[in-house]
C-alpha cells in the first residue's frame, strides 16, 4: 500500500496524491484503507499519523477541531434525522479557501459503505451521500441499519493539515462507532 500524505512543508492541495518521495521525520501523513474489503463488505477509514515526534500544539488543535466537528456530524446520524442535519456540522468550503462547495465535495463529507464487487478494486461510495453541496438543499432521511463513513480535513489551506475518517452504524439508539482504530489524537509513528 502506498500511503497518502499531507506533508508539512509540501502539501499542495486538499486532495493529495500518493506520496512518491520518502516520508520523513516530522511529516504529517495519513493512512487510508478505502476499498479494503472482507467477503464483499468494504471499509473506508483514515487515520492521521506524525512521524517520529509528538505533534505541535497547532497540529493538536487542528486534530481536536476536526475530531469534534466529525463527532457532531456523527451525532446527527440517528433514525429520523436527515442528511441536512448532519451536513450542517461540516465546515463550509470558504473555510478552506474554496469558492464553491463542489470544490470540497469529497473532502468534508460522509457516505454510505457496504457491499461491493470484490473483484473491482474500485472504491464504491453508497448512499447516503452527505455534504454541504447537496444535503442542505436535498435532505434524505437517515435510517436504522445504514453504515456511514464520515471524513474531513483541518489545517492551513494548501500548506499543512490533518485528516481522519471513522465509520458508524445507525442504530435505534443513535450512531455506534464500528471501527476501533484509535482516533482520540494524532498517532505518533516511529522513524522508519
Amino acid at each position: 500500500m502506498r500511503p497518502r500524505s499531507w506533508r508539512g512543508r509540501s502539501h499542495s492541495s486538499a486532495v493529495s496524491a500518493a506520496v512518491t518521495d520518502a516520508i520523513e521525520y516530522g511529516d504529517l501523513a495519513y493512512v487510508l484503507t478505502c476499498g479494503t474489503s472482507f467477503l464483499g463488505y468494504t471499509a473506508c477509514l483514515y487515520r492521521q499519523f506524525i512521524v517520529g515526534r509528538q505533534p505541535s500544539e497547532q497540529e493538536k488543535g487542528w486534530y481536536t477541531e476536526l475530531r469534534d466537528r466529525l463527532d457532531a456530524v456523527m451525532g446527527e446520524l440517528r433514525p429520523g434525522r436527515t442528511t441536512a442535519d448532519a451536513a450542517a456540522h461540516f465546515a463550509p468550503a470558504s473555510k478552506f479557501g474554496y469558492e464553491d462547495e463542489a470544490e470540497l465535495l469529497t473532502i468534508e463529507y460522509a457516505h454510505g459503505i457496504g457491499l461491493v464487487n470484490v473483484g473491482s478494486r474500485f472504491v464504491h461510495y453508497n448512499y447516503p451521500i452527505i455534504n454541504r453541496q447537496w444535503s442542505l438543499q436535498y435532505p434524505e432521511e437517515i435510517e436504522e441499519g445504514m453504515v456511514i463513513a464520515v471524513e474531513g480535513i483541518e489545517g492551513v489551506h494548501r500548506k499543512a493539515g490533518v485528516r481522519t475518517e471513522s465509520m458508524v452504524v445507525v442504530t435505534a439508539n443513535g450512531p455506534e462507532l464500528i471501527d476501533h482504530f484509535p482516533r482520540d489524537e494524532i498517532l505518533v509513528a516511529g522513524a522508519i
